[in-house]
């Protein structure tokens, strides 16, 4: 009895001594862009406790907690943290995420052993960076030739093989599914009803949009799907070059498919950075040049910072379309998401282009509120996390971009970052030019 007595004496004191223990952290004054769509809240207090949110309101509406650490936020704006719902990563890029307000991170493809590698590590604290949810290799179809593909690597023969591929990926610890546009139909409709039952999203590359809607795809990667099917609706023929795509649809003729995919809650990720209009491209060019010569990224190897400062040149062919099917998809109730894609030596600079994205569809016509979104709350449900990221509400994971400006009146001040904020604490984001991803990436993986 005594012993029991003891334990239970310890136990109520471990629980005493963790309440007291528990950080407790207020942002008092500026204004509150929440994520979720809604006016603004001025002289906004958010409190974060044990590393989520506890409280939100006006400033006179909420009693500040005599233990709280205050950070003063007055004349900036609080915004959630920010969420790249699609890239594909490299060892080095793991450090510019959380520099350029980036907390959440969807990889979808690369190697699976290495990706759950690393986001073991980022959440062991071994390095620092985004929260991390994976996909691991893509689901690849017989589309692709390589039928003596290995199968871990994701290469799928069948009907069968495809819904062991997804059991396996369950098994091994992914967050969600990548598919390809090499699988046939059948292939996708065993992965959508396999990867349900294990309550994982399924993201991806699409034939056509019409087909996968039927079968209960949520989200279409890149615009091809939507083009091929509309093309299909308007009793055109399909070209086989992606751009003469763009050319043949009339974006006059969208909303009947465009209101199909809104009322079956499909998020778009058209994976934006080509389409940025150059001149935004341009404007940025003193901090990109910056970038690229910043001595804290001297981990980066030349040959990847190379390209950024590389001028776009023309506005891609089919640009018109782009903005007429993003403008119109928001219009409509939609939801779209800033995403940078990128795998190696590109133009796309690791968190950094997230800005540049908001900025592009802000010029083709999205309204600011939405490219916020876009940003956070959007892509945070398309990777099915939207319980605890993408928004700033009580209950969720206190991760917040502070910044000087107002995004809504010019959204290129979300550059002006002052403050990152991760699981309620205040992150330095220094770079060290020594800095080392200490897992290895397989170089024979593609």
């Amino acid at each position: 009895v005594k012993t029991l007595m003891l334990t239970v004496l310890v136990i109520m004191l471990s629980d005493v001594a963790g309440v007291a223990q528990e950080s407790v952290l207020v942002l008092q004054g500026g204004t509150l862009i929440d994520g979720t769509g809604g006016a603004p809240i001025e002289d906004a207090v958010v409190v974060v406790r044990g590393g989520r949110i506890s409280a939100v309101g006006r400033r006179a509406q909420i009693q500040l907690p005599a233990e709280a650490t205050v950070i003063q936020t007055d004349g900036q704006t609080i915004l959630p943290g920010l969420v790249d719902m699609h890239l594909h990563l490299q060892p080095w890029k793991i450090p510019l995420y959380l520099a350029h307000g980036v907390t959440t991170a969807g990889d979808l493809h690369a190697n699976t052993a290495w990706v759950i590698a690393q986001r073991a590590a980022l959440e062991a604290g071994v390095m620092q960076g985004p929260h991390l949810f994976v996909s691991g290799a893509r689901v690849l179809g017989p589309a692709t030739g390589n039928l003596s593909g290995s199968f871990g690597s994701g290469f799928v023969r069948n009907v069968e093989e495809a819904r062991l591929y997804v059991r396996y990926l369950h098994a091994i610890g992914v967050d969600h599914v990548k598919v390809d546009s090499s699988i046939t139909d059948e292939q996708l409709k065993a992965i959508i009803d396999e990867a349900w039952k294990f309550g994982l999203p399924v993201l991806g590359h699409l034939n056509d949009i019409d087909y996968a809607m039927s079968i209960g795809m949520k989200e279409m990667e890149h615009l091809p799907p939507f083009l091929r099917s509309q093309l299909v609706r308007e009793g055109k023929p399909v070209p086989e070059g992606r751009t003469q795509l763009y050319r043949d649809v009339d974006p006059a003729e969208f909303s009947p498919l465009i209101q199909q995919m809104v009322e079956q809650d499909v998020v778009v990720d058209v994976a934006l950075y080509g389409w940025v209009p150059p001149e935004i491209w341009r404007s940025a060019r003193s901090e990109i040049e910056r970038l690229a010569n910043d001595p804290g990224l001297a981990f980066i190897p030349d040959e990847e910072k190379a390209p950024w400062t590389e001028d776009p040149g023309e506005p891609r062919a089919g640009s018109e379309t782009v903005a007429e099917f993003l403008t119109q998809y928001v219009e409509a109730g939609g939801k779209i998401t800033v995403s940078s894609d990128g795998y190696r030596t590109s133009r796309i600079i690791p968190g950094f282009a997230q800005h540049l994205i908001m900025q592009g569809i802000t010029v083709m016509g999205v309204p600011a509120m939405a490219a916020i979104q876009a940003s956070t709350l959007w892509p945070a449900e398309a990777l099915g996390i939207e319980e605890d990221y993408g928004s700033v509400e009580v209950g969720k994971v206190a991760d917040f971009v502070i910044i000087e400006g107002n995004p809504l009146t010019n959204i290129a001040t979300t550059r002006n970052i002052r403050t990152v904020i991760q699981d309620g604490n205040v992150m330095d984001t220094t770079y060290d030019p020594n800095w080392v991803n200490p897992i290895r990436y397989p170089a024979s993986f593609r």
